[in-house]
């Protein structure tokens, strides 16, 4: 049997190889963008770029090649590390059955040639085949895949160029951003899905071992006469894989206390045991030997919610490596880039570079919160070496070196400050325990699920603060009598935006500029990446967050109606993707861009919608940076 650790932790050579493969081919492509003559009369364009992917694809073949080698040679060597470990890990159990008597000595003889027989040998050949094969066919789709998007990225650039709407410069780092994101996806399902090729190669070692070493260890239980097996379990599996893990199975039908093993698993089948990235497996039981040793010691909801957590970690990391993609894509490309495009690159790779720390503090906080342990596996890529890490964290250095300056406390002359307590005295405020258990309920639920370091500052000021219940649409916070206008009816998180701008207000936290900065100048990033058409940009780059309403204007959807308001004020409502605060709001006080955006962070985070969360980071990454920041320093300092 193999353990749910090492077969997680089979693929991780073969995932390298396969990583080192995909940056070089990246690279290369990035490069020819680079050195590309989009000026190019269109006949004789058609020559160059021929010229390009046949240069191209000689290269990629070749790196190919070098790669089958070692990849043959490593699958071969992970099937006989695993085979032999599942199979000898089984046979310590039959021998014990023939020392124990429930099995005869003439078993033994059966138990020592089992590996050298044919059908052994048949099965491990047989396993390797299907694995190398695979992993050749994941090889030359990502060529192929390689070959249409420089073909493609190329066309895409020479016709941004000669419609006069794009200079060269903006035109390559517009195709090397593009390429930088999508990586190299090669894998295309019925379904019209794709992945990323280390996620196909995880995908093919995982379930490809893992298959075999479970048809081997059945062949051998029908070889001892084996009819019960107990499956392995783990704490966060799959909920459908929940059902049945850690329990014993026969393997012949109609036994009188144990359900029969291939229907109750889906052994054989893709989402079964031994299917697709199935960690689970099973060895030898027998009755009056063994004692059921994988039985689960932790509950359904235990195993789902460690499962939730670990999906989410992934995503996370998933969401690392684009960063570490794109900063290798970027660095690749401005080392062949004129001057005036490497300039636009270096702007970008420091952009980037702080969406990637903005990722990793993610991560990490989520890792804080869990207990859950890190995967460094899972979040290397290859091209993304020490001498790319080093630049991405100078850049990231660079973006938010501005220091926050002391924080000051609310004050207000003498007279203004007397006319607000008579005012407040007649105002009947309550506290948050005050309100209404269906309104609290609701709130401390999402609470629970909301990002770590937000939840503690929000628990932090949640109970001192006057809550006036209002009928009113709009929730706000009055800072000149402190309290907040609640309408109950209304969705909580409206309460955590509303207590982001009273922090806000008590601690001076927007006055300092850096927020301000940091808005103007992702923005400013953004304005340069769409070319002038903002709308349009976003709408290519988040198509499944936008709809059109009834009037056929585009909008962002209601989730995204924080990400809308931050836009609305940075360009002084110029753009209005729904919601928003109208131009006359924005203009009466400069300084509101910046506290709208604080507590617009405030309910993004307690949300906790990680679409949303993603493309704050992308957008305004700088500024989400600065303020994570400034969150986690309230969260250590406390009131």
């Amino acid at each position: 049997m193999l353990t749910p650790t090492q077969l997680d932790k089979l693929p991780e050579p073969m995932i390298k190889l396969m990583a080192e493969l995909q940056d070089e081919i990246i690279s290369d492509i990035c490069r020819r963008i680079t050195k590309a003559n989009l000026l190019t009369p269109t006949a004789e364009w058609q020559l160059e770029k021929a010229n390009q992917l046949t240069l191209s694809s000689r290269e990629v073949k070749k790196r190919i090649a070098a790669k089958l080698k070692v990849q043959e040679k490593l699958v071969k060597e992970l099937y006989t590390e695993a085979v032999r470990t599942a199979i000898d890990e089984d046979a310590k159990i039959y021998k014990m059955a023939i020392a124990e008597g429930i099995l005869s000595d003439n078993y033994r003889e059966k138990l020592t040639t089992y590996t050298r027989s044919v059908a052994f040998s048949n099965a491990v050949k047989r396993g390797l085949k299907n694995t190398n094969g695979l992993m050749r066919n994941l090889t030359n789709s990502a060529a192929a895949a390689a070959n249409r998007q420089l073909s493609d990225v190329l066309d895409l650039a020479y016709l941004k160029v000669t419609s006069g709407a794009f200079t060269p410069q903006d035109a390559i780092f517009e195709a090397v951003k593009k390429l930088g994101a999508e990586g190299i996806k090669c894998v295309n399902y019925a379904s019209g899905r794709s992945d990323q090729l280390d996620v196909a190669v995880r995908r093919a070692v995982v379930t490809g071992i893992g298959k075999t070493c479970c048809d081997l260890q059945l062949d051998l239980a029908n070889e001892m006469d084996c009819q019960l097996v107990e499956v392995s379990s783990h704490l966060g599996a799959r909920p459908s894989h929940a059902e049945w893990q850690g329990k014993i199975y026969s393997l012949v039908k109609g036994h009188p206390r144990y359900p029969y093993f291939y229907d109750a698993t889906g052994y054989g089948t893709g989402d079964g045991l031994g299917g697709w990235n199935c960690r689970h497996s099973f060895f030898p039981y027998f009755e009056g030997l063994s004692s059921p040793a994988n039985a689960p010691d932790f509950t359904k909801s235990e195993n789902e919610q460690v499962y939730n957590d670990t999906q989410k970690q992934r995503s996370y990391e998933r969401a690392i490596r684009q960063s570490k993609r794109e900063l290798a894509a970027l660095d690749s490309a401005r080392k062949e880039a004129s001057p005036e495009l490497k300039a636009k690159l270096d702007r970008e790779f420091e952009r980037k570079s702080v969406t990637l720390k903005n990722r990793e503090a993610r991560l990490a906080e989520h890792l804080k919160a869990t207990g859950l342990l890190p995967d460094n596996s899972r979040v290397r890529v290859d091209g993304f070496g020490r001498s790319v890490s080093q630049k991405a964290v100078w850049a990231a250095k660079k973006s938010y070196s501005v220091e926050y300056s002391p924080s000051g406390k609310f004050n207000l002359i003498d007279e203004v400050k007397d006319l607000a307590g008579v005012v407040k005295g007649k105002i009947k405020s309550v506290k948050y325990a005050d309100l209404s258990d269906s309104f609290k309920n609701s709130f401390d639920e999402q609470l629970k699920r909301c990002e770590p370091n937000v939840r503690k500052l929000l628990e932090m000021w949640l109970n001192d603060t006057d809550i006036y219940i209002t009928d009113s649409k709009s929730s706000f916070y009055l800072k000149e009598l402190d309290y907040i206008e609640l309408n109950i009816g209304r969705p909580p998180a409206a309460l955590s935006h509303e207590l982001f701008h009273r922090i806000d207000f008590k601690n001076n936290i927007t006055k300092n500029s850096i927020f301000e900065k940091s808005l103007k100048k992702d923005f400013q990033a953004i304005s340069e990446a769409s070319g002038g058409d903002i709308v349009q940009y976003l709408v290519h780059k988040y198509p499944n967050a936008f709809r059109t309403n009834h009037s056929g204007n585009i909008r962002l959807k209601k989730e995204f109606n924080c990400i809308s308001d931050i836009i609305s004020g940075v360009t002084q409502d110029d753009i209005n993707l729904g919601f928003h605060h109208d131009k006359e709001y924005w203009e009466e006080d400069t300084r509101r861009v910046a506290s709208e955006a604080w507590a617009n962070y405030g309910r993004i985070y307690y949300e906790n919608n990680t679409e949303v969360i993603a493309m704050l980071e992308e957008l305004f990454p700088t500024f989400a940076y600065n303020t994570a920041r400034r969150v986690e320093k309230l969260t250590n300092v406390g009131r």
